[in-house]
């Protein structure tokens, strides 16, 4: 960690505050649409999208002006208007006023994230890029792994308003320690004017890959944010907050993949990502499929665990993928593409997962995450089949 200057951490601390508001929903949001908006599965995939799909587009979209406007005013710019979005959370009563809320939300998170992880990656020199990624992304897990636990606590001794409100809250926090931080670290000049840099694209040559196994990845996270708490209640879990819960599980994940990136965080630098990231998908896949077919807090504890293991790797192999590939004036729109995404992927889990949970039971839901997970694993094994077996043909050849 002495590779990284000071203002790494203070970067560390806006991510580690906006990806807690997030996660205090997970276990409260469902529910909420479920009991208060009267909704059936349906309705609770559309509500739970809507603010990784707005991520998307906000994210997708502040990609060419992190690069153009600087990380720190982008930033600011989105973590104020997802406390916007949270504000307007609280009197929501209905179904309007709620989707709303949550779009405005995931479109400032987005923007912020498509900031904040470039900002990160900026401090670090090239060849620890891989671990400041991942060090990031602990970040992300240490928030997603303590705000469901905190969101049920918050929802058991106030409820819904005190949830949002301590969101909005959170938002404001990350805003304030932005402001405080400096914009410094390895960020690249920006270029000369050219026709490229005046129409800058935003999804980079290099980028397309990568962002859709991340989305292959997410996929099966949105199916688990969604429905893996209505999924074990179901199936007989209690629902309250601590240790056994359902909400538990969802934890169980997160800090799976925080503890993995904290025993691994530098095997991205050392081993081909590609590689890592097709072993990962292979671990992803197996714990989904053991959710889909959990009946009890200790198997879905299991599949959570496992889970959590496999997607540990993929988000800072995947990344350093998509960097790599990308010329470095165009590193902010290259993860901020990327990091859409990962947004669509979590919109689709939640959308399409919503779709199969009500033709099929939400067990049908975890396992199409499974398949996605297992297909994206197969695609990378077989690319390097194809590589070596390429290489083989030059060497023989005259």
């Amino acid at each position: 960690m002495r590779e990284f200057p000071r203002g790494f951490f203070l970067v560390l601390a806006v991510s580690l505050v906006g990806t807690m508001s997030s996660g205090l929903v997970v276990p409260v949001l469902p529910r909420f649409a479920e009991s208060e908006l009267s909704g059936g599965d349906t309705l609770v995939g559309f509500v739970v999208a809507l603010a990784p799909g707005f991520s998307l587009v906000g994210g997708l979209l502040a990609g060419p002006w992190v690069d153009r406007s600087g990380r720190r005013v982008i930033a600011i710019a989105g973590l104020a208007v997802a406390a916007a979005g949270a504000l307007l959370l609280i009197p929501a009563n209905g179904v309007v006023l709620t989707a709303l809320a949550r779009s405005v939300f995931g479109a400032g998170a987005g923007a912020a994230a498509a900031a904040t992880i470039t900002w990160a990656v900026d401090q670090a020199p090239p060849d620890r890029r891989g671990r400041a990624l991942s060090v990031f992304g602990m970040t992300v897990w240490i928030g997603l792994s303590a705000g469901p636990q905190l969101g049920q606590a918050i929802f058991d001794a106030a409820g819904y308003r005190a949830v949002w409100g301590t969101v909005a809250g959170l938002e404001v926090l990350g805003l304030l320690v932005a402001v405080l931080a400096r914009e410094n670290g390895a960020r690249p000049a920006r270029p000369e004017p050219s026709p490229s840099s005046r129409r800058p694209r935003l999804v980079p040559v290099g980028a397309g890959r990568p962002a859709l196994l991340i989305a292959m990845a997410a996929y099966g996270e949105g199916v688990i944010t969604a429905f893996l708490v209505l999924h074990l209640i179901e199936r007989g879990v209690h629902a309250g907050a601590g240790f056994g819960g359902a909400a538990s599980v969802y934890t169980i994940f997160a800090a799976s993949v925080l503890l993995l990136r904290i025993v691994a965080g530098g095997l991205v630098d050392r081993h081909r990502p590609e590689t890592i990231a097709a072993g990962a998908f292979a671990v992803e896949s197996a714990g989904l499929a053991i959710l889909a077919a959990a009946g009890s807090f200790a198997a879905a504890a299991v599949g959570a665990a496992m889970m959590g293991a496999g997607f540990a790797v993929l988000f800072p192999s995947l990344a350093v993928v998509a960097t790599a590939g990308t010329a470095d004036e165009e590193r902010g729109a290259a993860l901020a593409s990327f990091g859409a995404a990962f947004g669509a992927g979590l919109t689709l889990g939640s959308l399409v997962g919503g779709a199969i949970a009500a033709l099929g039971g939400t067990g049908a839901a975890h396992l199409s995450g499974a398949l996605a997970a297992a297909a994206a694993g197969a695609y990378l094994a077989g690319a390097r089949s194809r590589r070596r077996g390429a290489l083989a043909l030059a060497e023989r050849a005259p």
